[in-house]
């Protein structure tokens, strides 16, 4: 399902508000802590945040990786997904921008401001090629959103403060995610009808 290009621009201007408020709510100690997510520390899940503005740059000034064209967020999500070492690496290529991260509110202010006015000038439409193949940028930043609201959310959870999402984020969020699991079990569970199964995961 596509989503709505206004609906999908204010979820990623105000996921990035809301994780950058998160950061700054990080205390000089938390930083290096482990637990954040999984093993992850809060430094290298703070990194692997940022990688989901970074790859908005990166993806729309790199040439076609192969001749796969992408329907929308939840196409890209499931042709990833299907990849089974991309959990493994995503925690790689955290620790490993995790170490290089020295001023973790400082360089997230200055990633966002960038990445935000790119994305202010850039057409909905416009290409952007990453490695599982080519989609629209609306669609990308659809999926930029996820990753954003999901991990704000763990942030927050890991250095105790109250998680919560921009309502513009949260809907974008869950529009995604719902297209990727059992909407049946999930229509099911949000009214009380039956719970989830407990290893119930759209991103596993």
């Amino acid at each position: 399902m596509l989503q709505h290009p206004a609906a999908v621009r204010a979820a990623f201007d105000e996921g990035a508000a809301t994780m950058l408020a998160a950061l700054r709510g990080v205390k000089p100690e938390q930083w290096d802590r482990r637990g954040a997510l999984g093993d992850w520390t809060t430094r290298e899940l703070a990194a692997h945040l940022l990688r989901a503005f970074i790859t908005v740059d990166g993806y729309l000034m790199a040439p076609p990786s192969s001749d796969r064209v992408l329907a929308d967020a939840a196409e890209y999500y499931a042709t990833v997904l299907a990849d089974s070492g991309v959990h493994q690496g995503v925690a790689t290529r955290a620790r490993q921008a995790g170490r290089q991260l020295i001023d973790p509110v400082g360089e997230a202010e200055t990633t966002v401001t960038q990445v935000l006015a790119l994305v202010a000038s850039t057409a909905d439409d416009e290409p952007v090629n990453t490695y599982a193949g080519q989609i629209t940028l609306i669609e990308y930043l659809a999926t930029r959103v996820v990753e954003v609201g999901v991990h704000t959310l763990d942030l927050q959870r890991a250095t105790g403060q109250p998680q919560q999402l921009h309502p513009d984020t949260s809907s974008v969020v869950l529009g995604v995610l719902t297209q990727l699991g059992s909407r049946a079990a999930i229509i099911m569970a949000l009214t009380g009808r039956a719970p989830l199964p407990a290893d119930f995961n759209v991103l596993g």
